[in-house]
């Protein structure tokens, strides 16, 4: 009975060992500490953008081509992409108070890894809000952020 008890002790602890182990050298995003204002404000620009490409088979070519589209969408279309109505506030964060950072003329493929979109230049309390390719809005360490805005 005792070495039952042993040998169950002995998987249990491989067990955890082996979940653990891999991530505790993973960096990942900071989450929670940004407002939810903050990161939803950031997606519906995401959403645009998407909705661009989504549109035109490329990625917007500038700011004012993006911004332009956005003001032709009808209420309704801006209800479908769930982006809101102010198109012209979307372009700075509420959190630097600075015009977001936009990789133009991005496809937004599925393939080819993940990568920064859309991005707060400043951030705050060293931490920077930004949506990735995969449509992930996140909050990350300057680090990571480093990274993903290569």
């Amino acid at each position: 009975m005792e070495l039952f008890s042993v040998r169950r002790v002995a998987c249990v602890a491989t067990m955890a060992l082996l979940i653990c182990i891999p991530l505790a050298g993973c960096s990942k995003p900071v989450g929670g500490a940004a407002p939810a204002e903050a990161k939803d404000h950031l997606w519906q620009l995401f959403r645009l953008y998407k909705a661009y490409v989504e549109r035109n088979k490329k990625g917007p070519t500038d700011e004012q081509a993006l911004r332009d589209f956005g003001n032709k969408l009808t209420p309704e279309e801006r209800k479908g992409y769930i982006i809101g109505d102010d198109i012209d506030g979307l372009f700075v964060s509420p959190r630097d108070k600075q015009k977001y950072v936009v990789r133009y003329n991005q496809r937004l493929d599925p393939v080819g890894g993940t990568r920064g979109v859309i991005w707060e230049a400043e951030g705050k309390g060293g931490t920077h809000l930004m949506a990735l390719t995969n449509g992930y809005v996140e909050e990350y360490e300057e680090t990571m952020f480093k990274e993903y805005s290569k």
